[in-house]
């Protein structure tokens, strides 16, 4: 997006809206494209996050003669298990029949091991000090330097053994006693001495870890971890989807995990304990569902990684960053259009933006971050184009948490969807844009006419 003016019928830089509301699938959406979607819930809540969809194409057999996951009728079927949930057939290694559904392929154990240890030590490095301004007002809370990774509904251990392989500390949750000895048995296989087994619900195990994390944390002898920063540094889940048959598995429908799982239930919890909550879901999950657990977690972005095998998505992970820094771990692309297929459908998305950056004749917001992008996106958000108004978006950017322009930029939808909002003593209506800046000054005065005076004398 550029400042000069254009007239709707030139403009290529946003997927055509569809009329009224609707969802998309999560393997419907274009990769390497910097999108930031918003929807309304039924009590009109409006909830908003940014999308980046990083196309994966693994190798799932090392010695590339079974690229298609297909099952060798010649092996033992519990060998061949072993071999691609593991790639490790030891005879001490302990599958059940639930394992041959539901455990993660080790091609993607090892690769989301590998992407969220990398996500969770993401450090500032830039050398533009726009990016250097927004990752200081986003700073996180301080590091341990050690990376602690907690997964719920560990199973037989098939992604935990990879997060301990990689990390420095992992403790698994599982609450079926028969699952926690096959798992226990199996990252004692793995000789794995900084991975825990913890039989609970996962539910219950979250919540008081939010409450006390050093007394958790101490039932099972890792409170050293903790002292410094009661956080972990991910959390990755792997929620039951409702049998093989789930919602789009085999044509084009929309699968949401709530159907199946309080999975929001979880999120209220996990967010609180960690900076990355990573799920591992169908190909079909609900765009809408990830945003509205993203604003439930003040995640403000949402990283898919898309496993493919030929011709489709096998499965996706919906990785929630709290981080900005890791914005810049995002490979994207300026691309002028995209085709998303969606679907008509009650209380979901109504704003799917596909942005491009935004560039200024008054001020640099070229960016290592995509913040370039973002000043684009959060302009079509709420219904701007002047030229003037970016560059106090770029500014704002520099001076409040991401997080917090998301919420303010919420706020005003809420208010402009619920009927607007006059202006001081006259009968017309606030713009989108109008409202936003009208909270803001409401809200945080001091802020608001630092902005104003930074952007005049740009």
């Amino acid at each position: 997006m550029v400042e000069e003016a254009r007239t709707r019928q030139g403009r290529v830089d946003i997927v055509p809206p569809p009329r009224g509301v609707f969802d998309i699938r999560a393997d419907r959406l274009t990769p390497e494209v910097l999108y930031l979607a918003s929807g309304a819930g039924e009590n009109g809540k409006i909830h908003t996050a940014f999308i980046h969809v990083i196309e994966k194409h693994l190798l799932y057999d090392p010695s590339g003669e079974n690229q298609n996951l297909v099952i060798n009728a010649e092996d033992e079927l519990h060998e061949t298990y072993l071999k691609a949930i593991f790639r490790n057939q030891s005879p001490e290694l302990k599958l059940d029949e639930t394992a041959y559904v539901d455990a993660s392929w080790a091609a993607e154990s090892t690769e989301v091991a590998r992407e969220l240890k990398t996500l969770a030590n993401t450090q500032p490095n830039f050398t533009k000090t726009f990016d250097k301004d927004v990752a200081d007002v986003n700073r996180m809370q301080h590091s341990t330097g050690k990376t602690r990774v907690l997964e719920l509904a560990a199973g037989v251990g098939g992604n935990l053994v990879y997060f301990g392989l990689e990390n420095d500390l992992a403790v698994g949750v599982e609450m079926n006693p028969e699952r926690v000895e096959i798992c226990k048995n199996n990252v004692q296989v793995f000789g794995l001495n900084n991975t825990h087994v913890v039989q609970n619900d996962l539910f219950e195990y979250v919540q008081r870890f939010a409450e006390d994390p050093l007394k958790q944390a101490a039932e099972i002898g890792v409170e050293d971890y903790f002292r410094e920063s009661p956080f972990f540094d991910y959390i990755h889940i792997s929620p039951p989807w409702g049998g093989k048959r789930y919602a789009g598995s085999a044509n084009d429908a929309i699968y949401k995990l709530q159907h199946s799982f309080d999975i929001e239930a979880a999120m209220h919890n996990m967010a609180k304990i960690g900076n990355i909550v990573s799920i591992f879901l169908p190909r079909s999950q609900s765009v809408n569902e990830l945003v509205r657990l993203a604003n439930i977690g003040n995640f403000p972005l949402i990283i898919i990684a898309a496993y493919h095998i030929p011709k489709k998505v096998r499965c996706i992970h919906a990785h929630f960053v709290k981080n900005v820094n890791c914005f810049n771990y995002l490979k994207v692309i300026k691309m002028a259009r995209t085709h998303v297929p969606y679907k008509q459908a009650p209380h979901s998305l109504n704003q799917l933006i596909h942005s491009t950056p935004y560039t200024s004749n008054h001020v640099d917001i070229s960016s290592e971050m995509h913040m370039d992008y973002v000043v684009h996106a959060l302009m079509k958000l709420i219904e701007e184009t002047m030229p003037a108004v970016a560059i106090k978006m770029y500014y704002l950017l520099r001076n409040c948490p991401l997080v917090d322009v998301l919420a303010l930029a919420n706020q005003a939808k809420e208010i402009q969807l619920a009927g607007g909002m006059k202006k001081l003593n006259s009968e017309e209506k606030r713009t989108t844009g109008g409202i936003f800046f009208h909270l803001l000054k409401t809200q945080n005065k001091q802020l608001y006419k630092q902005i104003e005076s930074l952007a005049a004398n740009s």
